[in-house]
């Protein structure tokens, strides 16, 4: 069997070298467009000189494809500059193009939608906002330029103004969350000419409070997005009739129709999928053998999609769910329900089966090794300073260190608790595997994060994983704790800031769940961590910070684990007696009354999940206030990653 060749990083010196290696030659017209953004952007977030011709050549190229041509030829080498092709730091993917679901027609789409109700007839200037929004300007521009528009290109980040002349500022983003840094560069631009803003939305309310503000908006909605229109059912049918590799040898199926009430994610939400999500849809398949229900779900057709198709192809694990084809811009696989959520115990086996997962995928989708003198990623000096009160070189470069000894891979960055769930016959089934391996702006290419994070998503700490690696890898057992403990302290401090803000109920409780245990896993970590960076013996049973954190003052989010400074935890009141343990269980009852929160068990421990959005949490605050005086005793609560609640010693 032929070993399986690595993948290139997505990285701007990847691309600068792609771009040289095909110069005069044909290729991809997306592939070139997107090369040349990115390295656009790259110039205008570096200050590199070079950045108005890399400008000039994006927005050419953007002509070329917002017209419809499939390919271009490739720019010359001397065009580029050199420093370009050294540059290793990662590609910025903005999350619009590489998750979100929009596309680069719905930039031209957008234009024309400007220019069907515009009330300005003088030139513009078309400001993309770096990083998502300067991917779509260059097109947007394209679309205007077509209709005979005065229009000129330019890239901004908040904090900046652009320089517009007497020109109407035509500011472009991705689809905004709340509008703050739109409405911000807005207001900054000076002249009589003001600002507009263009942009793709999930819902007309998110741009609500730029229209309040005087702000004039032009809006793409989601059902009229590419990805939204592509599953609709007889276009569906047609585009995987004409674009699908349908592997198998029994032939290409037919869409036999959409499953009811899961038609398309993008206008009928389904469980689970959050808002944010890429469209999908349960389709119906008929073959030769009878009919198959599947999930066809939306990769990115350009660069940003290029790993996403790697492991539709490449990976083969016992797993489902299993590929059924693959196009430029949908993976079909098979349809899984989820019957039962793995909780903290699992049975030994599974944890077992999800540890042979990740290490295949790491060998079927090995990554190019990073260069000997590459940048430590930001997350590892982050960690590193944190854990030594200062940022010391060493400290992180012996964490990085750790962290590669596995090979590179590409990130699953899908190990979490709402992924791996049991089926009706009691085995284990992953979900999400393709849904995001194509996000290679992740610095840290290893199997290690996948792997620390299966202690959040079982349960079972550190501990638990480290023995499945011992059986399976050379390296004693300090050695792979420590490896797992930076990893987990890496994953817990992105993780963290990914937790969704708006819950459901079963959402609420699913993330306090998880933001508990990041919290509990990350203060352990930190301690052996410590004691390694100190030279000390790093003994995770010693000196390990407890579990639940004494409420001292209340953090800034109700659910937000954080990555522990100094490792330590305050010191705890005595446990609560079984008198007590009523008197608590009351107390709680009596405020989570109001909705306010939701209490979820876990161990010993009662966790308050906040129902209400990151608006609502002040109230909350007050209602934790009063909570604390209705306990036995105030030390009983504390804060792990969420608000909590102690009911005994926890182990």
């Amino acid at each position: 069997m032929t070993a399986p060749s690595a993948i290139p990083p997505l990285t701007i010196g990847h691309l600068a070298r792609d771009l040289a290696s095909r110069a005069g030659q044909p290729m991809s017209a997306l592939r070139c467009y997107e090369s040349l953004a990115a390295l656009w952007i790259r110039s205008c977030d570096t200050g590199l000189p070079g950045a108005e011709v890399l400008r000039d050549m994006t927005l050419r190229a953007g002509r070329r494809l917002a017209v419809g041509e499939d390919t271009l030829i490739a720019p010359e080498v001397d065009r580029i500059p050199n420093r370009l092709a050294r540059d290793e730091s990662f590609v910025r993917m903005p999350a619009s193009l590489a998750v979100q679901g929009v596309e680069w027609p719905d930039a031209v789409r957008l234009a024309r939608t400007w220019l069907e109700g515009r009330d300005w007839s003088g030139p513009v200037l078309v400001a993309g906002v770096r990083t998502g929004g300067a991917y779509l300007a260059p097109l947007v521009a394209a679309g205007l330029e077509a209709a005979g528009v005065d229009v000129r290109v330019a890239s901004v980040r908040a904090g900046e103004k652009p320089e517009d002349g007497d020109r109407r500022v035509l500011l472009v983003d991705d689809p905004p969350l709340t509008g703050r840094t739109l409405l911000a560069l807005a207001r900054e631009v000076p002249g009589a000419a003001g600002a507009e803003v263009l942009v793709p939305v999930f819902d007309a309310a998110d741009v609500e409070g730029l229209r309040r503000a005087g702000i004039a908006v032009t809006v793409l909605p989601r059902e009229e997005w590419q990805s939204t229109r592509r599953l609709e059912p007889d276009a569906l049918s047609a585009y995987l009739t004409a674009e699908a590799d349908w592997p198998r040898a029994e032939g290409a199926p037919v869409v036999d129709g959409l499953v009811p009430g899961r038609e398309n994610s993008a206008l009928i939400p389904w469980p689970g999928v959050r808002r944010r999500s890429p469209a999908r849809a349960a389709i119906r398949l008929r073959t030769s053998r009878g009919v198959r229900h599947a999930v066809a779900g939306w990769v990115p057709p350009g660069i940003f999609g290029d790993a996403a198709r790697a492991a539709a192809t490449a990976l083969r694990s016992p797993l489902p769910p299993a590929t059924l084809a693959v196009a430029p811009s949908l993976v079909v696989s098979e349809d899984l329900t989820p019957t039962a959520a793995l909780g903290a115990e699992p049975e030994p086996h599974l944890l077992e089966e999800a540890v042979d997962y990740v290490l295949a995928r790491a060998q079927q989708l090995p990554v190019e090794p990073a260069r000997p003198d590459g940048p430590i990623p930001v997350v590892v000096r982050t960690v590193a300073q944190a854990l030594t009160g200062a940022d010391e070189e060493a400290s992180a470069t012996l964490l990085h260190r750790l962290l590669s000894v596995l090979a590179p891979a590409l990130p699953d960055n899908r190990c979490e608790a709402e992924k791996w769930f049991l089926d009706h016959g009691g085995r284990l089934r992953k979900t999400g595997h393709l849904a995001h391996p194509y996000r290679r702006d992740n610095e840290l290419l290893t199997p290690l994060l996948d792997l620390a994070a299966l202690a959040v998503a079982f349960g079972g700490g550190v501990e638990a994983v480290t023995q499945s690696l011992v059986r399976r890898l050379p390296g004693g057992h300090q050695f792979w704790y420590s490896a797992l403990a930076v990893a987990l302290l890496c994953y817990g401090t992105a993780r963290g800031g990914q937790l969704p803000r708006t819950y459901n109920a079963q959402r609420a409780g699913e993330t306090a769940v998880e933001a508990y245990r990041l919290q509990r896993g990350m203060s352990q970590a930190a301690a052996v961590v410590q004691h390694m960076l100190t030279g000390a013996v790093a003994d995770h049973a010693v000196e390990a910070p407890g579990v639940v954190h004494r409420w001292a003052q209340q953090p800034g989010a109700l659910v937000e684990p954080r990555l522990p400074f100094g490792g330590t935890a305050a010191e705890l009141e005595p446990w609560p007696t079984g008198e007590e343990t009523e008197l608590t269980l009351k107390a709680v009852t009596q405020c989570t009354e109001g909705g306010i929160f939701q209490p979820v068990r876990e161990g010993n421990t009662l966790l308050l999940a906040p129902l209400g959005a990151p608006s609502t949490w002040p109230r909350a605050g007050e209602a934790l206030v009063e909570l604390a005086r209705l306990l036995p005793r105030s030390g009983l609560l504390g804060w792990c990653g969420v608000p909590v609640v102690s009911l005994g010693e926890v182990g």
